[in-house]
C-alpha cells in the first residue's frame, strides 16, 4: 500500500489559547509514531472553531496503529475538555500525493463529495479544472479508502464519510479535493460550477500556515 493521508476535523471551544496546548501535545505525539511522515494543520477560515489536520502515513497500518496507541488515548483525553463535538476522520489516497504548492498555499479549499459513485478518473478530471482559474496553485484529490479508518469518528475503522463533510453510506465513498489558492478572494471569485461539475459538495477553507507562538516545527 502506498502512502495515505488522514484528514481529521476537530471541533473546539474557545480561541487559540483554549486549545493550543492540547493540539501541541497531539502534534508532538504524532511525530513519534512509526510510519508518520508529516502533519499539517490549521483552522477553518469559515469557522474558526474547527481545526483540520492532514497527516501523511507510510500506509494504512501506521494510521490504525496510532489510533490504537496509548499516545492517541492520552492526546484525546487532553483534548476532551475543549472539544465541541466528536472529531471526524477519513483516510484518503491522494493522487498526486499532496504537492507542496497546494498545502503551502496561503489558503487551501477542501471539497468533499459525499457518497460519490463516479469513476476516479472522471472526478479528478472535474476538480482539476480549478487549475484554469486565476490564483490556483494546484490540485490534489482522491477517494476515501474503505476499511481504512474512514469512519465518522476518529476511533472508527469503518468506511464511509467524515463528519462535517462526510456521512457517505449506501455503497458510495467520499471524494476529497484539496485546492491551493493564492488568496481567499481568488477562491471566492472562482466559478465553483466549473470544478465541481455541478455536483453537490461541501466546501471550506483551511489556513495551513496559521501561526501559533511556540509551535515552531510542528
Amino acid at each position: 500500500m502506498n502512502a495515505v493521508t488522514e484528514r481529521v476535523m476537530i471541533p473546539v471551544k474557545g480561541g487559540v489559547n483554549d486549545w493550543k496546548e492540547q493540539l501541541k501535545f497531539m502534534l508532538q505525539s504524532l511525530q513519534r509514531q512509526p510510519g508518520h511522515l508529516r502533519t499539517r494543520w490549521g483552522p477553518w477560515l469559515d469557522d474558526a472553531q474547527r481545526l483540520e489536520l492532514l497527516t501523511a502515513w507510510s500506509d494504512t497500518q501506521a494510521s490504525g496503529a496510532w489510533k490504537r496507541s496509548s499516545d492517541y488515548a492520552d492526546a484525546m483525553s487532553r483534548f476532551a475538555p475543549v472539544l465541541n463535538g466528536r472529531p471526524a476522520s477519513c483516510v484518503l489516497q491522494f493522487r498526486p500525493y499532496i504537492p507542496q504548492a497546494v498545502v503551502n498555499s496561503p489558503i487551501v479549499e477542501s471539497l468533499t463529495f459525499e457518497d460519490c459513485r463516479e469513476p476516479e478518473e472522471r472526478m479528478r478530471e472535474v476538480v482539476e479544472r480549478a487549475k484554469t482559474m486565476p490564483g490556483c496553485n494546484g490540485v490534489a484529490s482522491g477517494f476515501s479508502l474503505a476499511g481504512a479508518g474512514a469512519g465518522a469518528g476518529m476511533g472508527d475503522d469503518s468506511s464511509g464519510g467524515s463528519g462535517g463533510g462526510g456521512g457517505g453510506g449506501g455503497g458510495g465513498r467520499i471524494f476529497v479535493a484539496a485546492i491551493g489558492w493564492r488568496s481567499i478572494e481568488a477562491s471566492r471569485a472562482a466559478n465553483k460550477d466549473v470544478y465541481t461539475g455541478g455536483m453537490k459538495t461541501e466546501s471550506h477553507h483551511v489556513d495551513y500556515n496559521f501561526p501559533v507562538k511556540s509551535f515552531g516545527g510542528l
